[in-house]
């Protein structure tokens, strides 16, 4: 069913100072800015983002070696306009239309805001697993790093003066409007130092490290870092400005300043993994999202350094952030040996990527990326694919339901279909019909989403914007491409698997009387459902069902290639569920693979939870045997395994697991080491278990922020034993 068409709006008048003043009044500092200012989206959007930081409270130190530390507040202080680095600015309706009953400054600013356009409403609710219209990205931290902001006002300025020569408006106004974000930098700057050198501790530890923390600030990041700790304040710094969504390529563009220092004797390991511990702890208390180590530098030659190993020895006690270590064909063993160690601690962290695999789905996708830029392949979010520092990619734009398009294809075709062959043509049809309406709505979306929601911070410190000057959301990246989710391709495969054998080639049971098994909910058919139980299953390497995977997905990926996005690239088919396919589920019909109404769909790209039972190397078989290569967005992979895989013996066994399913053209797996006796007791009692972590169906989670559907998926996974 298609969603309305986003009302149109157009851009108020600019409002009287009084009344800005009565925003600011009311803590609506976004509104205020972008109300204030008489120029263009860009512009005005970036004076909202000035004034919210500008005015927004800062947090709290508590004796921390880096600042902020902990939950976020920057821009989310219960203001009915609130910013978020996808989104840009949002309009709580429910928040804003309470407050208009009661103030006649809301009132006004609903009737300025209230309809301000939701991009995301132009992509169809049918197909938003996972997400719609959303944008995760890295900013370029390195490039701050060794050049320091006062090079970006150089460079901003320089575009103006041109754009002025040139008589070029447009280029004008985006770079006043990159004059007025780096002027919102340098006040918050210039508060949080306030701030800092405000404070008087007692204790000496914490005078100490407050006085390194406020030489540090009073450098970074407006001048280049030239230590470790430098580098990693000025890092976490702009992380929290940005809204605290990736980190990127970070033992790349630290990796130099952390190895210089251990030489110089200015750090030591355990103090380096002491302040990535913290920067995982900030991490994590923000659901943050992805950090990249690892892989090849651009001689092809294995990256990993000694901020590599730092990184995945600060993973003890973190669900975040979503560690991905990039496997090369040369990985230093240690680096490998400390992965083992991370996983193994019950982190589920780090997740592996075939590095050379992803080489070579981008080159395949057509993506344009430069040779120079591939060590800096990154991801986001739960693991979509991206440049760091110089991409904008949807993640996610879009998402399929599978089995909610089957359920459509058993209604239209099951009872008329003469052949298994037909039935899966008119399957093959209808995911064909929802990949155009998915390329239709998201190219709406961003054509919207370039319209009305600039992003400031992203249009400054990702490339390239500036050289270009174009605003980052219309366009301005180095690289953009849309990743669109795909959920439910083990539920879809063993249920043709068993269409197949139990209507079309033994008769077991008639379409018709199929149809209304699962319009009943098998209820009254107790003796199908087991007879569906032993059918052929995707996961265990049986062609039978294995087969039919590859054909769809064949299709499937194929159609993705046929569309391009507004903002340019490719649309990239992904399978990342996080904890989304049991509400995927709860809107599905009972399924013919035996799966009741309601109940979750496949978690990830492996089978579905508990019917792989043929042992780790099957279950790797069957999904190395999927076209993975034509699907660049990432292929989620979930393996449940005992602890004792990791001891002894075992890790090398561990170890040839990953380097066999990468052999294969695998291109990531997820590890969650936890055994059936602590999860059973876990689901019997919660409370005790808050602390415990998982995997799920894209990033690792905390056992409390759980639902019981979910924690019940998770159980019912095969777990691999020694």
């Amino acid at each position: 069913m298609n969603n309305p068409e986003p009302t149109a709006f157009h851009l108020p008048e600019a409002w009287e100072p009084t009344a800005v003043d009565a925003l600011i009044e009311a803590g609506e500092y976004l509104a205020a800015g972008f109300l204030a200012c008489d120029g263009n989206v860009t512009e005005r959007m970036a004076r909202g983002w000035r004034m919210q930081i500008e005015h927004c409270e800062l947090p709290a130190w508590h004796g921390e070696a880096l600042y902020p530390a902990g939950r976020r507040s920057y821009f989310s202080q219960g203001s009915a306009i609130q910013f978020h680095y996808s989104s840009s600015m949002t309009v709580n309706r429910s928040t804003l239309n309470k407050r208009a009953e009661e103030s006649a400054v809301y009132a006004a600013l609903r009737d300025s805001l209230g309809v301000y356009p939701v991009p995301s409403a132009a992509i169809d609710s049918d197909l938003t697993l996972g997400g719609a219209n959303y944008t995760h990205s890295i900013i370029n931290y390195g490039r701050v790093l060794r050049k320091g902001l006062v090079r970006y006002e150089e460079r901003v300025q320089a575009g103006l003066a041109q754009a002025e020569a040139d008589g070029d408006s447009e280029a004008g106004a985006f770079y006043r409007a990159m004059a007025d974000t780096l002027e919102g930098i340098r006040v918050m700057h210039a508060r949080t130092l306030a701030y800092l050198e405000g404070l008087n501790p007692r204790d000496p530890s914490d005078r100490a490290s407050l006085a390194r923390l406020v030489n540090a600030l009073r450098k970074v990041p407006w001048q280049p870092a030239e230590t470790f700790y430098e580098g990693l304040v000025a890092t976490n710094w702009l992380y929290y400005l940005d809204g605290c969504d990736n980190l990127g390529r970070l033992d790349q563009d630290l990796g130099v300043l952390y190895e210089r220092d251990l030489a110089a004797g200015l750090l030591s390991e355990d103090q380096g993994t002491e302040l990535m511990s913290l920067m995982w702890s900030n991490v994590d208390a923000n659901d943050g999202w992805n950090t990249a180590i690892g892989g090849s530098d651009i001689n092809g030659r294995s990256a990993a350094n000694a901020l590599t190993l730092a990184c995945l020895r600060a993973v003890p006690g973190h669900r975040r952030p979503n560690l991905a270590l990039r496997v090369t064909h040369d990985a230093p063993a240690e680096v490998l040996e400390a992965a083992l160690d991370a996983i193994a601690s019950g982190s589920g962290i780090p997740a592996l990527y075939n590095e050379a695999a992803y080489y070579r789905a981008v080159e395949a996708a057509g993506l344009g990326i430069r040779p120079e830029d591939l060590p800096s392949l990154a991801f986001g979010g739960c693991t979509e694919t991206m440049v760091h520092g110089c991409s904008n990619v949807g993640s996610l734009d879009a998402g399929l339901n599978l089995p909610l398009i089957l359920s459509q294809t058993l209604e239209s075709h099951l009872s008329t279909a003469t052949s298994y062959s037909e039935l899966e043509d008119a399957f093959q049809a209808d995911m064909a019909a929802a990949v155009a309406r998915m390329a239709s709505g998201v190219s709406r979306a961003q054509e919207l989403h370039a319209e009305w929601q600039p992003n400031p911070l992203r249009s400054l410190l990702i490339d390239d914007c500036l050289e270009v000057a174009r605003e980052f959301n219309a366009g301005g990246a180095r690289y953009n491409w849309s990743v669109v989710n795909v959920g439910g391709l083990a539920t879809v495969t063993d249920s043709l698997a068993a269409i197949r054998e139990l209507v079309f080639e033994s008769g077991y049971i008639t379409a018709p009387e199929l149809w209304r098994a699962l319009q009943a909910n098998f209820e009254g058919y107790g003796e199908l459902a087991l007879r569906i139980a032993l059918c052929p299953r995707y996961g265990n390497d049986q062609p039978a069902a294995d087969e039919i995977a590859v054909r769809l997905t064949e299709g499937l990926f194929g159609e993705f290639k046929r569309y391009t996005p507004w903002r340019g690239g490719r649309f990239l088919p992904s399978c990342l569920l996080f904890v989304t396919y049991t509400d995927a589920g709860a809107r599905v019909m009972a399924t013919p693979d035996g799966r009741r109404a309601g109940e979750a769909i496949a978690d990830s790209i492996g089978p579905v939870a508990g019917r792989d039972r043929h042992g780790p190397t099957a279950m790797l078989r069957s999904v190395a045997s999927i076209p993975q290569e034509q699907a660049a967005g990432t292929l989620v992979m979930n393996m449940r395994v005992n602890k004792g895989m990791f001891v002894g013996e075992n890790r090398e066994r561990m170890l040839d697991l990953m380097r066999s399913y990468f052999a294969m053209g695998g291109m990531q797996m997820q590890i969650t080491v936890v055994d059936q006796e602590t999860l059973r007791a876990a689901l019997a009692e919660p409370e005790k278990y808050g602390d415990l972590i998982v995997r799920v169906g894209g990033y690792s989670e905390y056992w409390r922020n759980l639902t019981d559907a979910l924690r019940r998926t998770v159980l019912e996974r095969t777990e691999y034993l020694v």
